[in-house]
C-alpha cells in the first residue's frame, strides 16, 4: 500500500486512502469502500470478476501394494 492506505487502481491516479485505525477492521473496510467509491464516480471505473475457473472432480490415484 502506497503511504500507508489503498491506492486508487487507476492507471496514473496518484490518490490513496488512508486506514485511520490499523489496527480496526471497521477503519480498513471504510478505507476500501472509499477507494471503490472514488474509483467508480472520478474513473467510472468497473471492477469485472475473472470466471471462476473449471474444478474437476477429485479422483483419488490407486496405489499398488507391492
Amino acid at each position: 500500500m502506497r503511504s500507508g492506505g489503498f491506492p486508487c487502481r487507476f492507471a496514473g491516479c496518484e490518490k490513496t486512502f488512508k486506514v485511520e485505525d490499523q489496527s480496526s477492521m471497521a477503519a480498513l473496510t471504510a478505507s476500501s469502500a472509499a477507494r471503490t467509491r472514488h474509483e467508480v464516480e472520478e474513473h467510472g471505473y468497473q471492477h469485472q470478476s475473472l470466471p471462476e475457473p473449471v474444478r474437476m472432480p477429485y479422483v483419488p490415484r490407486r496405489t499398488e501394494n507391492k
